[in-house]
């Protein structure tokens, strides 16, 4: 539910500031920055006590649980996905890379609210991690290290300064790091499906309901995009 809001929430925000992101894309870096602060300062303010319940519902959380970013990042990958000349492809083409680099921004968000808890908890005390805690860990380090690769080298600056091909292969590592996301938020959601068909469940009908409706959006918007990635790819292997 949570991912259909921000999938939403980004539609709507690339559709009405891609011209500005565009022109003044610096701006929407230090926005971002901004929300990585505000976050940072609800949780260690205990703000969620100051706020009404719908703001952490549908925009805190949509931030802290990093549902935005990957609503964004879905967003540049089906742009590479899509053909070339088709309208929304030819209007977003342009600013790809900002909306790349603002994802992972705002990702550092969703990364302080998880990793405030999570590594001081495996250095201190691992015995407190279960399975899927220390699998999710493990998957996070190639996840973190390759979006801050790719986010470097998505900011023209650094673009210049790079050979076309090194770039290109550099950029190339957005479809395992697409791949490692999905293995990543399936690893924290089927877990807790399974869970939530134990009798003894003490999970409510609609958290029952919310997870298994994230497995299966998620499954449908990541598969999709690699079925229409290969797509692409074979059309392309014609034309040449």
């Amino acid at each position: 539910m949570i991912f259909l809001i921000a999938l939403l929430e980004a539609f709507v925000f690339v559709c009405f500031c891609k011209g500005a992101i565009k022109k003044h894309p610096g701006v929407f870096y230090v926005l971002s920055v901004a929300i990585i602060a505000f976050c940072a300062c609800y949780k260690i303010m205990n703000l969620y006590t100051v706020f009404p319940e719908w703001t952490y519902t549908y925009i805190i959380s949509v931030f802290w649980r990093g549902a935005f970013a990957t609503a964004l990042f879905v967003i540049v990958m089906y742009i590479g996905a899509l053909d070339r000349k088709s309208k929304i492809v030819k209007a977003l083409m342009p600013i790809r890379g900002y909306l790349s680099i603002i994802a992972c921004l705002i990702t550092l968000a969703h990364s302080f609210a998880y990793g405030a808890y999570y590594i001081p908890t495996m250095i201190n005390n691992p015995q407190e991690l279960d399975l899927r805690g220390i699998i999710a860990l493990i998957i996070t380090l190639p996840l973190f290290t390759i979006m801050i690769i790719l986010m470097v080298t998505s900011f023209i600056k650094v673009r210049r300064k790079m050979k076309p091909k090194v770039w290109k292969n550099v950029q190339r590592l957005a479809y395992p790091w697409f791949a490692l996301l999905y293995i990543y938020l399936m690893v924290l959601f089927i877990p807790t499906v399974i869970e939530s068909f134990d009798p003894a469940s003490e999970l409510s009908m609609f958290y029952k309901v919310n997870y298994i409706l994230s497995v299966v959006i998620y499954t449908l918007v990541f598969v999709g995009y690699f079925i229409l990635r290969i797509r692409k790819y074979r059309l392309d292997k014609v034309r040449t």
